[in-house]
């Protein structure tokens, strides 16, 4: 890349590179998981995690105390912790007992009221060791304690100057002037992005941030009397300036050389970066906006930030530049010798040191002692930690999984009943667990959850159409939902019902913001509102049915169809630029790309269902983050009934088997809706299905009635306030019911079990209880000679399946900084995201309400091919590359020749054998009598009623 000649180019490169380390998060309303830090991706995920934390001030791993509980509870067991500890025989004597029982870390700020009033020096810890107390019997606490304040020196700490004006300011005055700066930019980034909520819209928006966010402060009032009163004259200096002129200008005030840009405005950024974030994503997308697209750009905001940070610095010290003089303060020498003093004392009672023994030590050797102690520090102690917190969750996989493959699968039937495609995702394992133990004659896969069908879909209620198809995909083509030949009449009367429905309450939002109306409107319907309120908390099951009762009663659904056929180019550029409809070689494509690689290529059943997902609930603004993940952030319903559509097309089955593909001429598929919120199942277009096949229809429907029962009570183990029923349709009348519930935070617990991706043949988990922790990918490995497939599978499952894994272990092990906090003060903003009470940063990533039952480990893929194939795709991919060979994912193949043997990846060419009898594969009647009455995590088990693969 050429390096940028105008200041302002500079400005804009030193931009465009902050903005990665900036959430990557989009309007609340298309929720996508990431990797939280994919600004990081580049280096090994150990540097990584210890290098954002520094950066970001976050935990790199979970607290030590929590992995010293997984441990007391076999977790993590003795031998895990010694397969992974480094060192030689004497390092890893001194640190065993630093893990366990643990050592303590001493701040400078508290140790002295430790040692004056908590009594630090004047007794030992009372959970040593039994060797340790021996080896300290009539040892003197305090005689101990002062050994090492007489030979510790104070460890250095190099000065730091500001990293930028409000650290200086705060420095010389204990003035704060984010608390200034924060609440008058919050309000106006979010007038600005608003997408309807606001009763009056920003003026001149429509001209970028810059120019409206000026607009407003140079108007009557638009400066609080603040530590920002004094705005006025730079607004007046800079407000003629485009953006990044100003920034320019701004920052040659405040003193800042250029070489100082990058590290000021990124400690700006980060000072707040949520709303910087989804800025930045708006400019990079636009279509991102739910409803009016806006001119978006990171470095208006940054004008804005910088022009309020410099009134306030001006304000506070009266010279811009003189912020840089003030260095923040450090704890004294004393304060830090003494911390480090207590930290030696705590690590020579875990190891049963005396006095005696340390005053014969020369020089030199405690010298390296306390090197040694220094180098085993907090984040090194829960690197080992985590190392065996994961080395034991590999074995709860592997083993087990190997131990099933040595077991063949009982005989197959002539020909399925039923074969039904899901999603990948994990949320579906138990599902099809399900189905399959009811009805042994049904198959299910897995595949990606747009189906291979990228498009724009509009459907018949909606304003726009919206892109169903991965984030990194642009649909080329737009599918729209119409009313069938003869409904059109009907659909007419229901588009005036709700157009008319729409307009009352519209008038009625408008008419509450209002001084008159809004107080007659809440005395005179205040009363009537009461009803229905007290009916939606006190039953929500019973009164969801009533309201869709009523909905379905004035507004029925008339019969619809998709408009996807497309003869030639006639129709390009049809809609915005996209393709109308598909043709017949690019259906073939789309119905190929699932049935080939899942080995689907002949001897299909009767019936195939395709069950696209999403999720349902009530006063959930993370709703979006619980649909499919593989259709852009929402529901996958529409693909799967286009890719039914298509599959059944006579033209389509003739291409297929041009490409070893057979669709019996007596196959149907149907295209169909999983709701994994509430559980619900919708089969789509059964009007269309022929007379013949009625009989299998109503079989795969009672099957699959009786699946997501049973699914539901699996699921419902999970949550406290469920019952200890045994009854399926109370577990299901339960999922039902918090779907509905106006007050209920945990709707579902959404990907919060994920933790393993299984890239194979479904017989080699078939019958197997993966407690809905395993993404399902089907794929043949005898049926893809080149690898390509298998290629294709991976290009896209690691990213998503390890953006997933990555976003819930990042905001369960930080969840302030890394996730968004608890839902409970959180309100929605501009329906673009969600801010803590009336007035915070965007708060982005997971509530803890999604990931507070979640195993932080980095997810384990567990592909059914051979170490040379995986490598040599990976490879080829730079992206593919990052995550395996950095460390962001874990890997293990099972060899299809020899499926009783798996290999462990541990980096370059290595692979390990998967050995030892310390997993076992514990077996059960059914799923019910395995789960029943635990809420924990549960092990791998066989299902006896294992059935025909």
């Amino acid at each position: 890349m050429e390096h940028p000649n105008s200041a302002a180019e500079r400005l804009e490169h030193t931009l465009d590179h902050l903005a990665h380390l900036l959430p990557a998060q989009g309007p609340i309303g298309v929720f996508v998981h990431h990797n939280t830090l994919h600004a990081f991706q580049h280096m090994p995920f150990d540097e990584a995690v210890v290098e954002a934390g520094k950066l970001f001030h976050a935990e790199p791993y979970m607290r030590e105390e929590a992995y010293r509980e997984a441990f007391r509870s076999g977790r993590i067991r003795a031998e895990d912790i010694a397969a992974v500890m480094d060192g030689s025989e004497e390092e890893q004597a001194l640190r065993r007992p630093m893990l366990i029982p643990g050592v303590r870390d001493f701040h400078p700020e508290t140790v002295a009221w430790e040692i004056s009033e908590g009594g630090l020096a004047e007794r030992f810890r009372g959970d040593l060791q039994d060797r340790a107390r021996a080896a300290l019997q009539g040892e003197s606490p305090r005689k101990l304690f002062d050994f090492w304040r007489e030979n510790t020196p104070a460890p250095v700490v190099e000065p730091t100057g500001p990293a930028r004006p409000r650290d200086g300011v705060f420095a010389a005055t204990g003035i704060d002037i984010d608390d200034a700066v924060h609440p008058l930019l919050i309000r106006l980034a979010g007038s600005f992005l608003d997408q309807g909520l606001a009763y009056w819209p920003m003026p001149n928006r429509e001209a970028g941030f810059w120019r409206a966010a000026t607009r407003v402060l140079h108007q009557r009032g638009g400066v609080p009397e603040t530590a920002l009163r004094h705005l006025h004259p730079w607004l007046d200096r800079w407000a003629g300036f485009e953006s990044n002129a100003a920034v320019l200008a701004i920052l040659e005030f405040l003193g800042v050389d250029e070489a100082e840009w990058e590290h000021v405005l990124r400690a700006e950024l980060l000072a707040m970066p949520g709303w910087p974030g989804l800025i930045a994503q708006i400019e990079h997308d636009p279509s991102l906006s739910p409803h009016e697209q806006v001119p978006a750009r990171l470095v208006d905001f940054v004008a804005v930030r910088m022009l309020l940070t410099a009134a306030a610095t001006v304000n506070a010290l009266a010279d811009g530049r003189a912020w840089k003089q003030f260095q923040p303060p450090v704890p004294d020498a004393e304060s830090r010798r003494l911390a480090a003093a207590a930290h030696l004392f705590d690590v020579s009672q875990l190891t049963g040191l005396t006095v005696r023994e340390l005053s014969q030590w020369k020089p030199a050797r405690l010298e390296t002692f306390r090197r040694a102690v220094e180098a085993f520090d907090h984040i090194a102690r829960r690197r080992t930690w985590h190392a065996a917190y994961e080395r034991r969750h590999e074995r709860q996989i592997l083993l087990p999984l190997q131990q099933h493959s040595a077991t063949p699968p009982s005989p197959s039937t002539p020909r399925l009943a039923a074969q039904v495609f899901f999603c990948i995702d994990e949320r579906e394992e138990s599902i099809r667990r399900h189905l399959e133990e009811i009805d042994p004659e049904m198959e299910t896969f897995g595949a990606a959850g747009f189906f291979g069908v990228a498009m724009n879909y509009t459907g018949m209620d909606d304003a726009h159409g919206a892109a169903l198809c991965p984030v990194v995909v642009k649909p080329q083509h737009a599918i729209e939902e119409r009313p069938a030949a003869g409904h059109e009449d009907s659909h007419g009367r229901r588009r005036v019902l709700r157009r008319g429905w729409a307009l009352a309450a519209r008038h009625s939002f408008i008419s509450s913001r209002t001084l008159m109306r809004g107080w007659i409107g809440t005395t005179a319907l205040g009363l009537l509102s009461f009803l229905p309120l007290a009916a939606r908390v006190l039953t929500p099951r019973r009164y969801a049915r009533l309201m869709n009762w009523l909905n379905e009663s004035v507004l029925p659904e008339p019969r619809t169809e998709l408009t996807f056929m497309r003869a030639g180019e006639a129709s390009h550029d049809a809609a915005e630029g996209l393709v109308q409809g598909f043709t017949v070689p690019e259906k073939v494509d789309r119905v190929a790309s699932v049935l080939g690689p899942a080995g689907l290529r002949r001897g299909m059943a009767r019936i195939v269902v395709v069950l696209g997902h999403g999720s349902t609930s009530l006063n959930n603004p993370h709703e979006s983050a619980h649909d499919c993940g593989a259709c852009g952030g929402r529901r996958g319903g529409p693909n799967a009934r286009i890719f039914a559509v298509m599959a059944n097309y006579p033209e389509v089955r003739k291409g297929l088997r041009e490409r070893d593909i057979h669709i019996p001429d007596d196959t149907w598929f149907v295209g169909g809706y999983h709701d994994t919120c509430n559980d619900n199942v919708d089969l789509y277009d059964l009007d269309q299905v022929p007379e013949s096949h009625r009989g299998d229809l109503t079989r795969v429907r009672a099957s699959l009635d009786a699946a997501r029962a049973a699914s539901a009570l699996e699921r419902a183990r999970r949550f406290e306030a469920a019952s200890s029923s045994r009854n399926s349709i109370d577990g299901l009348h339960h999922v039902q019911e918090r779907a509905e519930h106006l007050a209920e935070p945990r709707p579902e617990y959404g990907h919060c079990t994920n933790a393993v991706c299984l890239v194979g043949r479904r017989a080699n988990s078939r019958g197997l209880f993966l407690d809905r922790r395993a993404f399902l990918v089907s794929y043949d490995p005898n049926q893809d000679p080149t690898g390509s497939n298998l290629a294709a599978l991976l290009g896209a499952v690691i990213p998503v399946c390890g953006g997933i894994s990555l976003e819930y272990y990042f905001s369960f092990v930080d969840n302030e900084r890394y996730g968004c906090g608890t839902k409970l003060p959180h309100n929605v903003t501009g329906l673009m995201g969600v801010m803590n009470g009336y007035e915070s940063d965007l708060r982005t990533g997971l509530p803890w309400q999604m990931v507070e039952i979640h195993e932080p480990v980095r997810i384990l893929f567990v592909l059914e091919t051979t170490p040379e194939r995986v490598l040599e795709i990976v490879r080829r991919s730079p992206l593919l590359s990052e995550f395996l060979f950095n460390g962001w994912i874990r890997l293990a193949v099972a060899d299809p020749a020899d499926g009783r043997k798996i290999l462990a990846y541990r980096g370059g060419e290595v692979w390990e054998p998967v050995e030892g009898s310390d997993e076992t594969l514990p077996q059960a009647p059914t799923s019910l009598d395995w789960y029943h009455g635990k809420r924990e995590h549960l092990p791998i088990a066989r299902i006896a009623a294992r059935s025909a693969a």
